[in-house]
């Protein structure tokens, strides 16, 4: 049911949030725009100062423009937060195809988990994009003894890569405060590229395409989640799995948390849609079929063989169709029954900033429900 009582994943310590706040660097610092604009000043006053003598001052003012127009850029990722420091840079380049992703461990490292990328092979019929990438984090301490660790899956919203949650949405910085402060049991977390290919290849909405394109949920479903098992020591069972997502992603999570019971116990959703939107129109043949994954209408009477925990998070300043969404399809499961946490993110938007700032309250939330 949905709580007033204050149940994991409702609040966080000060000090923890301090630690995950501190996750930033220059490339998302507002010290790093004020020093662009001086610098554009400076360029300014040097070219009249120039100008004034009769000598040529057209670089002092192309300085100046570039000057501000990086300034304009770091603004807009600053508010939008999906490059909130240098490693998250790298690893959203690499994401790219452009360069590699940087290490994050060092061996026999016991204070942070490791970050790695890896091709998860996919069969023809998936019709998946033969160089997606899937990235995966490790807690400190992996592989310890014979312990089977619980998978958190993350999908990316659109447009937008696998790579996005570890980079925008600081998972592995994240992952290691909570884990330092004990608020989360050690977990995998693994986040999968759904960008697909054919019609709707940009905004797949993780869905089996009957027009030709990728099979997303079947990929998902038959392919990610038997590698990961058969690749990690994981937890191989639904009470273990958690499925999570950003916007579109925050869709898909529904979708697939509660249409495969038998695959996941925990669902996060983070500015979720609740139907398949524009990508599942050019995904799907037929409104029928684009009617089964209306999450909104199908929420109330979705058979639910087990229980199914359902945290819901919405940006405080978004009165759009995430928040009607969100709060329905919340408000639905509670009445049946189902253990619905619903919080929002003051002051935030349709971001990355709000996703990462939500993120360790789901994390949380998903740890609280293991068996």
């Amino acid at each position: 049911m949905l709580r007033a009582e204050s149940p994991p994943g409702s609040h966080l310590p000060a000090d923890v949030l301090r630690e995950l706040g501190a996750g930033g660097d220059w490339l998302s610092s507002w010290w790093t725009v004020a020093a662009l604009l001086v610098l554009a000043a400076l360029g300014v006053l040097w070219g009249l100062r120039r100008r004034a003598r009769h000598r040529y001052a057209w670089p002092q003012w192309i300085g100046s423009v570039l000057a501000v127009a990086l300034a304009l850029g770091f603004v807009a990722n600053i508010v939008v937060g999906y490059v909130p420091n240098a490693t998250a840079a790298r690893v959203t380049l690499a994401g790219w195809g452009v360069g590699r992703a940087p290490a994050a461990v060092e061996p026999g490292d016991a204070d942070v988990g490791r970050v790695e990328s890896v091709h998860v092979p996919a069969p023809a019929s998936d019709r998946m994009p033969d160089d997606s990438l899937t990235w995966v984090y490790t807690p400190p301490g992996y592989p310890d003894g014979s312990e089977r660790y619980a998978v958190v899956y993350l999908v990316h919203g659109t447009p937008g890569a696998s790579s996005d949650w570890f980079a925008a949405g600081d998972v592995p910085h994240v992952m290691d405060v909570l884990l330092a402060h004990g608020l989360v049991h050690p977990m995998i977390v693994v986040s999968v590229d759904v960008n697909g290919t054919g019609p709707g290849a940009a905004d797949t909405e993780c869905l089996d395409s009957t027009t030709g394109g990728s099979q997303v949920e079947t990929y998902l479903s038959e392919t990610v989640i038997p590698w990961v098992d058969a690749e990690y020591r994981t937890a191989a069972d639904w009470q273990h799995r958690t499925v999570g997502g950003f916007s579109a992603g925050g869709f898909c999570a529904l979708d697939q948390g509660l249409r495969h019971p038998d695959l996941y116990g925990t669902i996060l959703a983070i500015e979720p849609y609740g139907d398949p939107g524009a990508g599942g129109r050019a995904m799907l043949a037929t409104d029928a079929e684009w009617d089964e994954h209306d999450v909104v209408g199908y929420a109330p009477t979705v058979p639910l063989p087990h229980d199914v925990a359902l945290f819901v998070d919405i940006a405080g300043l978004d009165y759009g169709q995430p928040r009607r969404d969100g709060t329905a399809i919340a408000t639905d499961l509670a009445a049946r029954g189902q253990d619905v946490l619903q919080r929002e993110e003051p002051g935030q938007r349709h971001t990355w900033t709000m996703a990462r700032a939500a993120l360790p309250y789901g994390l949380v939330f998903a740890s609280a429900h293991l068996p």
